[in-house]
């Protein structure tokens, strides 16, 4: 965790600048980034028209002493000061607050979706993600056998317990609400409400591409579907 923390940087936190970092905007048939990407811009253009509507200059986002102290708990605790890390310890324009929310909404809710919603898919097979190894990884390439790469898989019932996790996670929850429901209505004015269901339109005009798509593939990439994302990490 320690490790994985320091490596960690803003570029990774950020889809577009993720994927241009990795090198994979233009490998064909990149199911993950192409659902994702459309799901982003959609995210972008909705948190766009709330910010304009609530942020309408620099000056207001950088008197808003709530929205300032909640960026600055996030750089400070999350991640621990770390200015290489790139992350924000306070916002100064409407642009900034725009990013940054919109790769916080992705993050929690598209991104979740596809690392969690696979992996039972990937995992059930279970040398793909085993658990635990019995013996230590080999030093040298090529002296693994046979023998020697059954007895450092895990035993049959942490293997059981793994499956059962897996499942567990990988399940819908009963009370799901998918990216883009708000039961709660906290936004009661016209434009915000209009942004809302312009987002949704989107969504729903994403998953009915994504679903054409997917019936000419041998293995159908569903997990950035809109209605089987969950609106925040729900588990």
């Amino acid at each position: 965790m320690s490790t994985g923390l320091a490596h960690f940087t803003y570029t990774n936190f950020c889809l577009p600048d993720s994927l241009r970092a990795r090198g994979v905007l233009a490998i064909p048939n990149y199911h993950y980034r192409d659902d994702s990407l459309k799901i982003w811009a959609a995210i972008e253009s909705f948190v766009s028209e709330i910010v304009g509507y609530y942020y309408p200059s620099d000056v207001s986002v950088q008197q808003d002493s709530e929205l300032q102290a909640w960026v600055g708990e996030i750089f400070t605790r999350a991640f621990l000061g770390r200015e290489s890390s790139g992350f924000p310890g306070r916002l100064r324009t409407p642009q900034e607050l725009l990013k940054f929310l919109t790769a916080i909404i992705f993050n929690c809710s598209a991104q979740h979706a596809a690392v969690n919603s696979g992996q039972h898919d990937f995992g059930a097979w279970m040398p793909n993600a085993p658990s635990s190894m019995r013996q230590p990884p080999p030093q040298t390439k090529g002296t693994t056998t046979l023998k020697s790469y059954l007895e450092t898989l895990p035993e049959v019932n942490i293997t059981c317990n793994n499956l059962l996790l897996f499942w567990l996670v990988s399940q819908e929850p009963k009370d799901q609400r998918p990216l883009g429901t708000y039961p709660d209505e906290h936004f009661t004015e016209d434009a915000p409400r209009q942004s809302i269901a312009a987002f949704q339109n989107r969504l729903a005009q994403i998953s009915q591409d994504i679903r054409e798509r997917n019936q000419g593939l041998a293995l159908p990439y569903t997990y950035l579907d809109p209605p089987l994302i969950e609106n925040s990490v729900s588990i």
